[in-house]
């Protein structure tokens, strides 16, 4: 039995506010200073005209790109590097140049040791044993059902969800 779509709307603010948190909480608490150099943390960082999440995006930096800050205000700091210069909010900057980029520990395996056949075989003999004995014998299904789920939240999406619950760039 597939779950109603009163069930639905919840689960989507769930994985919505899970993504934001993932996405925009700062790996520690830093107090950035003026003339400190920090690094960007994401493939691609916006750095914006003004501080906010709405403002105008001016430039965008690379992930571990070497950022100077030049000014502070609450949770943004205004940052430049070359030519480009914006305001970044401070979760999507280090003080520590980052070693591995975003999502590359998730794996045991590097993308370069398989191939998308392993990626679209179907659960393992011992994980579907593993179901069969705990009652989770529709996990395969479940697995496509959440994939499905996720697939049909935006970024206009998360966005909303995160200005909502004022998360990430958003709080206050």
């Amino acid at each position: 039995m597939k779950p109603t779509s009163d069930f639905i709307a919840p689960f989507r603010w769930v994985v919505l506010l899970v993504l934001a948190c993932l996405t925009a909480l700062p790996a520690h608490s830093a107090e950035f200073k003026k003339g400190q150099k920090v690094w960007s943390k994401n493939y691609e960082t916006p750095l914006r005209a003004e501080p906010g999440p709405l403002a105008e995006v001016s430039a965008r930096v690379g992930f571990a790109e070497k950022l100077s800050v030049r000014k502070v205000q609450g949770t943004w700091i205004q940052v430049k590097s070359g030519d480009a210069e914006g305001w970044v909010f401070q979760g999507n900057v280090a003080d520590e140049k980052p070693s591995m980029a975003p999502g590359a520990g998730w794996s045991t395996i590097d993308a370069s040791q398989t191939d998308t056949v392993a990626a679209a075989r179907p659960l393992e003999p011992a994980a579907k044993g593993y179901a069969q004995r705990h009652g989770a014998t529709d996990a395969e299904a479940d697995i496509d059902w959440l994939d499905a789920r996720v697939a049909i939240i935006t970024e206009q999406d998360l966005e909303a969800a995160m200005s909502a619950e004022k998360l990430g760039e958003y709080q206050e």
